[in-house]
């Protein structure tokens, strides 16, 4: 009997201690609530202050823990950004510049209104945002945008509102690098590429009415006017074109030094976190519902990699051995997505401007569902047509059947077919007006 007694005497005493580490918890809870409630100015702009330094910190030490993973990893980001971004981005960017500064977006943009800003409500000159984008890759679009708001051609929300579902990755990387590299199927590129690019137009829609509160003025002045004023302008322009060409190579050579970086940046980082299995401790943590979706741990760790970086993350997902519709409609949320990598460029190329990066998140975030819904809407209705590639899969890392002359060269010639689109829509449009309105533009 007495046994009984302590042993309840035990079990009271134990629920007391357990009582009062709730009661201290929750004490606790509730002064660090008030502290941050009375003191919240204080404590963000010493988060702020703070948070770079220690991340330095941090990053150094992992530096030292990791240099084997370290030196591998740089190796692999030189090795993308040398032999894929350079020769695929740089006549982009090149392009780019010489066709914005020289004012010929401005009569094509000119020309496009009456179908850009219905669809998006967004200036003419934003489809050359939007075309570039499509066919380039990540942040040709971005790049191309920061320009037009720099000109002015397009107001800030223009600018934010066009930001969102311009900047793209390109066909190279979806049907070369991930189709043939990682899944040995062309088709699956092509059912890729069809729905990222049919979800970005998706999210351009959708963002039509962001900020629309201010009425739009409708101009009184005729196309075949201002065409005649932008043609005038163009022939008076004093522009030298050595001078025009030598700026546009340097901008281009910064600009792509810096994605340069960042690829770099980001492919140590990502490797560190798989190194020291930061990822693989995230994925053991997620719920089983997961893995009730089909979603394995690989996939997983794949999805959480290219929330940072897309090529490590399509690479891992493309390894795992969850079902194909599973791992396409996952690699295509992340290339929606575009991961942190990709938006750290866009950050640093709009940070000369007043273009907010918000609506850039969202727009992004987005587009990956969407992308992810279109994909398992494609696959379901084209399965058939995938089920004679889909059986044979590389079951090694990512590889690049393109030479950086054959990248270079198939980048040249997409902006040789969009340029000769651009001109011939520009040149039949003119003499159409020039024919119906018996003026002369030029």
């Amino acid at each position: 009997m007495n046994y009984i007694k302590l042993f309840k005497f035990i079990l009271l005493k134990e629920s007391v201690k357990g009582n009062l580490k709730i009661f201290f918890l929750i004490c606790f809870l509730i002064i660090a609530i008030y502290i941050y409630i009375t003191s919240k100015r204080y404590i963000q702009t010493y988060i702020k202050k703070f948070i770079v330094p220690i991340f330095a910190v941090l990053f150094i030490i992992a530096l030292i823990v990791y240099p084997k993973t370290v030196v591998t990893s740089a190796s692999k980001g030189i090795n993308l950004w040398l032999n894929v971004v350079f020769p695929s981005l740089f006549p982009f960017f090149v392009a780019s510049q010489l066709l914005s500064k020289s004012g010929f977006i401005n009569i094509f943009g000119i020309i496009l209104e009456p179908i850009m800003r219905p669809l998006f409500n967004i200036p003419g000159c934003g489809s050359f945002a939007l075309a570039m984008g499509i066919v380039s890759g990540y942040p040709v679009g971005a790049a191309i945008t920061n320009d037009l708001r720099k000109q002015e051609l397009v107001s800030k929300t223009e600018a934010e509102r066009l930001l969102t579902f311009t900047n793209n990755s390109g066909p190279l990387f979806i049907m070369g690098s991930v189709a043939v590299g990682m899944f040995q199927s062309p088709k699956i590129g092509y059912l890729l590429y069809i729905c990222h690019v049919a979800a970005c137009v998706t999210v351009g829609l959708i963002f039509k009415h962001y900020k629309n509160n201010t009425k739009i003025t409708k101009s009184n002045t005729k196309i075949s006017q201002k065409l005649h004023l932008e043609l005038q302008r163009m022939r008076n322009s004093d522009i030298n074109t050595w001078t025009l060409f030598g700026e546009s190579i340097k901008n281009s050579i910064y600009t792509i030094l810096t994605i340069g970086g960042f690829i770099i940046f980001f492919s140590v980082f990502i490797n560190i976190l798989i190194s020291s299995g930061i990822i693989g401790k995230v994925c053991s943590l997620v719920p089983n519902i997961v893995n009730n979706l089909g979603i394995e741990a690989k996939t997983l760790e794949g999805m959480l990699c290219g929330l940072f970086e897309i090529t490590t993350g399509a690479n891992l997902i493309s390894l795992a051995s969850a079902n194909l519709k599973i791992k396409l409609c996952c690699i295509s949320l992340i290339i929606g997505w575009a991961g942190f990598s990709v938006h750290t460029q866009v950050m640093s190329i709009i940070s000369s401007s007043d273009i907010s990066a918000k609506p850039y998140i969202i727009g992004k975030a987005l587009q990956g569902i969407i992308s992810a819904v279109y994909t398992y809407i494609g696959i379901t209705i084209f399965n058939n047509w995938l089920a004679l590639e889909s059986t044979v899969f590389s079951n090694i890392t990512i590889k690049y059947i393109y030479s950086w002359g054959n990248i270079c060269l198939i980048s040249i010639q997409n902006i040789f077919v969009i340029s000769a689109i651009i001109i011939a829509i520009s040149l039949l449009y003119i003499c159409f007006i020039s024919i119906t309105s018996k003026k002369k533009l030029l």
